[in-house]
């Protein structure tokens, strides 16, 4: 049985094979399509089955305060409540099954990337070995991970907030339209800051890959090299600072802009209440669908930000193969 169940997932989930052929593309998104586009119409699916049970439980919270508890409705609290842990139970395991997906498929593009670079050798005679150490360890495992996310993880957090800021609008569009401000912020946080993080990123890479070249050389074994190399490696130590710095700084913004959402919530939604214009089970799932509709929108910041940097990745990684 178990057997069966694995052959089918294999069938219904395959995984990334070998290399199709050719140059690798410019385009990040090209190459993305090129060794995956099969990969990704499976994980499309399954993520569209994902989002919308974002839904659900909202309006489950709702019901189970505003019918249930408020009319002491014992088969009404006992049967919404069913319901939910089945909501939670098919949500899970569709998350679960879309998750180890993901894995798969970076793992297999990860595998293509380090054989294309292994089979190959002599026509990648000209790139530097410490390219290459770097290119098989790190940098194809940091192309296999994003080529993974690269289309389903935005479709579902773009679709979880869109689905929720749309429930949350047509409940109650006051409270709704006062917290989504709060959500602008960020953005405008990610958008200044993002132009230097990819700056500090593809010099931290070509650092890296002059210090691994230094290193084979045997350049240690030269006073003068030595000192070259602990200068690079200092080198890395700041720029790997000052990336963390900027993104710690991000973070700690958008985790004040959320507070300040919350808070919204609670400060006009209990005005409302206490003038009999909403009800308290309204302002309990805005809050819960507040913190559902936060944590995408940071994913989809930190995608941002992945993608920024990973093109900057994959250039340099396509322009290594590029060399003859």
């Amino acid at each position: 049985m178990l057997s069966s169940l694995l052959r089918l997932y294999r069938w219904a989930l395959p995984s990334v094979r070998d290399w199709p052929g050719g140059r690798m593309p410019s385009s990040l998104y090209a190459y993305v399509l090129k060794v995956s586009r099969q990969q990704q119409v499976r994980l499309g699916l399954l993520t569209l089955a994902v989002f919308p049970l974002s839904l659900a439980p909202l309006e489950l919270q709702r019901r189970i305060i505003n019918y249930a508890v408020a009319h002491a409705a014992v088969e009404m609290l006992v049967a919404l409540g069913g319901l939910y842990l089945a909501v939670l139970l098919v949500q899970g395991g569709l998350k679960f099954l879309r998750d180890a997906y993901l894995h798969r498929i970076a793992e297999g593009v990860t595998r293509l990337l380090r054989r294309k670079l292994v089979r190959r050798g002599p026509l990648e005679a000209a790139i530097e070995e410490g390219t290459k150490q770097a290119i098989l360890s790190a940098e194809s495992e940091k192309v296999g991970g994003f080529v993974a996310e690269s289309i389903s993880l935005p479709m579902l957090q773009a679709g979880t907030v869109l689905s929720i800021a749309a429930y949350m609008l047509a409940v109650e569009p006051l409270v709704a339209m006062v917290a989504i401000v709060f959500l602008v912020p960020s953005l405008l946080v990610v958008g200044l800051v993002q132009p230097i993080l990819n700056r500090l990123s593809r010099s931290k890479i070509t650092v890296v890959r002059s210090l691994g070249e230094s290193v084979l050389r045997g350049d240690r074994d030269d006073p003068s090299k030595a000192t070259d190399s602990d200068t690079l490696i200092d080198r890395i130590y700041d720029l790997r600072l000052r990336f963390a710095n900027l993104k710690v700084a991000t973070k700690s913004v958008n985790q004040l802009v959320t507070g300040l959402g919350l808070l919204s919530i609670l400060l006009v939604g209990g005005w409302l209440a206490i003038q009999g214009q909403t009800e308290i089970g309204i302002i309990v799932a805005f809050m819960s669908g507040y913190e559902r509709m936060t944590n995408p929108v940071r994913d989809l910041l930190n995608f941002y930000r992945r993608l920024s940097t990973m093109r900057v990745q994959y250039r340099l990684v396509a322009d290594a193969f590029a060399q003859r």
